[in-house]
């Protein structure tokens, strides 16, 4: 599913690593065209590539097959606002208490120093990760 205009981008994929590739490249061409700085795309794209690469790793992880992620993204022109949610319909996986020196594990901290916002909604039936960037 893709659904698109200059102020707007829906894409789905399959939650696999060619599938959030095909999601992060969509996005970052849509961002240029929306006429969105290099610097800020960089941190946009690095968030988005953190919470679908959550998706693929962990959301499904339980089931036999990858299900869906979905990405939405919104720019604000008026005051070049970036704001991306994205969505899986997997099941959440409360973080553990304590990483393991030198694994992974820092993806969320990332997310969270990168957007000017970072919510992380967990549910039953998924997670939605909303990033909020502002002027670069």
């Amino acid at each position: 599913m893709t659904t698109t205009s200059s102020e707007q981008l829906t894409v789905s994929d399959v939650a696999t690593a060619v599938g959030a590739a095909d999601l992060r490249q969509l996005v970052g061409e849509w961002l240029g065209d929306c006429g969105v700085s290099i610097e800020q795309i960089s941190d946009v794209l690095m968030g988005v590539n953190e919470a679908l690469a959550n998706c693929v790793d962990h959301a499904y992880s339980r089931d036999r097959a990858p299900g869906t992620m979905t990405v939405r993204a919104d720019f604000d022109p008026a005051d070049m606002r970036v704001s991306v949610c994205i969505t899986d319909h997997g099941t959440w996986r409360q973080p553990g208490p304590q990483r393991v020196k030198g694994r992974r594990g820092r993806g969320v901290e990332l997310m969270h120093a990168l957007a000017d916002h970072c919510t992380i909604n967990g549910r039953r039936d998924g997670t939605t990760v909303c990033l909020d960037y502002g002027r670069r």
